[in-house]
């Protein structure tokens, strides 16, 4: 796995659970296209559909933590069961068209 994708560094965290989850860097490509580096603070959550385009069978959503050009951490869980902290974050949902 690379250490950096679409002008995104990865931490050392971010690659583990990202082997951990199985997260292919295709997949991760196309949910930064709709990112911009400058997004500080952001939570971004992918569709079950986004999922499946990439042969990820998952019954739950991945969400991928942002910070200005660094990715943070990832992991899935289900959009009714996250509850947000009271937080100053941004969220950003990528769902197929």
């Amino acid at each position: 796995m690379k250490t950096c994708i679409n002008n995104f560094y990865k931490t050392e965290h971010f690659l583990m659970r990202q082997w951990e989850r199985k997260i292919n860097d295709k997949c991760l490509k196309f949910v930064l296209d709709m990112v911009k580096p400058t997004h500080s603070n952001t939570l971004i959550m992918v569709s079950r559909k986004v999922l499946k385009k990439f042969n990820i069978n998952k019954n739950q959503e991945l969400f991928v933590k942002v910070d200005e050009n660094t990715l943070n951490t990832c992991f899935y869980c289900e959009f009714k069961n996250y509850k947000p902290q009271k937080r100053n974050q941004e969220y950003l949902i990528v769902n197929d068209k």
